[in-house]
């Protein structure tokens, strides 16, 4: 089998449960990185003072820019470290480890930032499900 994460022979009972938590494993893992790619765009935009596209044209003329409060540093701050777990949970996952840091990942996309969250927010739901379903606990036990 090709794809990331651990590779198993084909005769293995975790390769069933390995087929079952890829695909939300890997959109994770998109949603994740998104995140951080977003935020991280966002304190760009801030710290060289561009003014945001949808600001109204009088607003970015007159230096309508993102002003520093505790909101924005906390937003960002929390914004980025949750799209670190969701990437770090989606690694663990594919290698079937971790199975309490791939519920947490996939709880900690749920955070909504956007515009990723129109993405993380139904992977993060098909991950729970899917980390629920039969068998997959013990997999990650093996």
């Amino acid at each position: 089998m090709s794809g990331p994460g651990i590779q198993l022979p084909p005769d293995d009972p975790r390769i069933k449960i390995l087929n079952i938590i890829r695909p939300p494993a890997f959109f994770l893992l998109c949603a994740g990185s998104l995140s951080i790619l977003f935020n991280v765009l966002q304190v760009v935009l801030f710290i060289f003072k561009i003014p945001s596209p949808f600001a109204p044209a009088e607003a970015a003329q007159a230096g309508g820019v993102f002003e520093l409060s505790w909101y924005f540093v906390l937003s960002v701050t929390a914004a980025i470290l949750c799209g670190t777990l969701a990437v770090w949970a989606a690694l663990s996952a594919m290698q079937l480890k971790g199975y309490g840091l791939a519920t947490l990942g996939a709880i900690t996309a749920l955070f909504p930032s956007l515009p990723a969250c129109f993405i993380s927010v139904p992977v993060a739901v098909w991950m729970l499900f899917t980390l629920r379903r039969d068998g997959v606990r013990e997999a990650f036990r093996n």
